[in-house]
C-alpha cells in the first residue's frame, strides 16, 4: 500500500513539474495554462510592440505577448536596428526576420542660429560628413588646415550599442566612433532635448521620435536640418509631415537619409506560440506599420520573410 502512495506522489510531481514548465517556455499544457512570449524591445519600437500585444491579445486570450523587463533573463525575440545579425549575433545560431524599416533625419533645435553658409548651401554629402564626423587623419585628401572647426555647433549623439547613431554613421561610411561631439546615454529620444537645450546643437533621429505620432506633426522645439535635396523632395520635407514623408522615402531612395530594416531575432529553440505571433506581426500587424511612424517593407521582401516563418515551423528550430 505505501509503496502504491509513493509511486502516486512521483506522478503526482512530475505532472506538477511539466505544468510549471510548460508556463515558463511559453507552450500550453493540457491543463490550459497560459502561454508567454517575452520580446526584448527597442526604445522607438516599444510604441509598435505595445500596439501589437495590445490586438494580438484580444485575438489570442490564451496567450500572453510582453516586453521584457530588466529581471527576465531570456526572451523568444529580440528586436534590431538592422537587417542582419552583426557582432555576437552573428556567432550564434540565430535566425533573423525583417517586419519594417525606419529612416534617420538630422534635426536642430526650433531656435538653432545655423551658421548662414548651411542657411544658402544646405547639407549635400560632403557638407554633412564635415558637420557630423572627424576627419580621417590617414585619409588621402587630409588637408591639414581643415581640422580646425569648420561649423560652429555642437553634434549630439547616442552611445549605446542599439543607438540610431550605428546606423546613421554606416549609411555615410564611418564607425559611430568617429561621430563629433557629445554621447548622450540612455534611449536615443534625449537627442531631441538635447539640441532642444542647445542652440549650436545638431543630431539626428529616427521619423517616429522627429515627428509626433499622434499629430503626425514635427515634435516641439525640433526643426530638420537643410538637406540638398531635389526640389520635389525639399517640397515634402517643407510640409513636416509624417506621413507624407513616410510615402517619400518608401518610394524614393535618397542618399542623404539613412533607411534601414527593423529585424526580430530569433535564437535557439523557437516555439510554435513564438512563430504564430512573427506571423500575425508580418500579416495583420503590418496595418500598425505606419501610425507608429515607421516604413513598411516592400511587397518582395515582406513575402520573404514570411516565407522563412513558414519555412521554421517544418524545421527542428520550432518547438511544438
Amino acid at each position: 500500500m505505501n509503496r502504491h502512495l509513493e509511486k502516486l506522489g512521483l506522478i503526482v510531481l512530475i505532472a506538477l513539474s511539466g505544468s510549471v514548465s510548460a508556463q515558463t517556455t511559453g507552450e500550453t499544457g493540457a491543463s490550459g495554462q497560459q502561454e508567454i512570449v517575452y520580446i526584448k524591445g527597442l526604445g522607438f519600437v516599444d510604441a509598435l510592440l505595445e500596439k501589437w500585444i495590445s490586438e494580438y491579445s484580444k485575438a489570442h486570450p490564451n496567450v500572453t505577448v510582453s516586453i521584457a523587463g530588466r529581471d527576465v533573463k531570456e526572451h523568444a525575440i529580440e528586436v534590431v536596428p538592422f537587417g542582419k545579425p552583426k557582432g555576437e549575433l552573428s556567432q550564434t545560431q540565430a535566425t533573423a526576420v525583417s517586419f519594417g524599416k525606419y529612416a534617420v533625419l538630422p534635426i536642430t533645435g526650433e531656435n538653432n542660429a545655423l551658421p548662414e553658409e548651411l542657411k544658402k548651401k544646405k547639407l549635400n554629402g560632403k557638407r554633412l560628413r564635415e558637420l557630423f564626423f572627424e576627419k580621417d587623419l590617414l585619409a588621402d585628401d587630409y588637408d591639414e588646415p581643415d581640422t580646425k572647426k569648420k561649423y560652429d555647433l555642437t553634434v549630439y549623439s547616442g552611445n549605446h550599442s542599439h543607438s540610431v547613431s550605428h546606423c546613421f554613421a554606416e549609411h555615410f561610411g564611418y564607425d559611430a566612433s568617429r561621430l563629433k561631439g557629445k554621447k548622450i546615454a540612455g534611449d536615443d529620444i534625449y537627442l531631441n532635448k538635447a539640441v532642444g537645450k542647445d542652440i549650436k546643437g545638431v543630431s539626428f533621429n529616427p521619423l517616429n521620435y522627429v515627428f509626433d505620432i499622434r499629430s503626425r506633426r514635427l515634435n516641439d522645439g525640433i526643426a530638420l536640418l537643410p538637406l540638398d535635396v531635389k526640389k520635389e523632395y525639399a517640397e515634402v520635407f517643407n510640409l513636416q509631415n509624417l506621413d507624407e514623408t513616410i510615402q517619400l522615402l518608401e518610394n524614393k531612395e535618397i542618399d542623404l537619409i539613412p533607411v534601414e530594416e527593423l529585424t526580430f531575432i530569433l535564437k535557439g529553440n523557437v516555439s510554435a506560440t513564438t512563430l504564430r505571433f512573427l506571423e500575425w506581426a508580418l500579416s495583420e500587424g503590418q496595418d500598425y506599420i505606419h501610425p507608429f511612424g515607421l516604413l513598411r517593407l516592400d511587397t518582395k521582401t515582406l513575402a520573404q520573410q514570411r516565407k522563412q516563418i513558414s519555412e521554421l515551423e517544418t524545421t527542428p528550430l520550432a518547438n511544438k
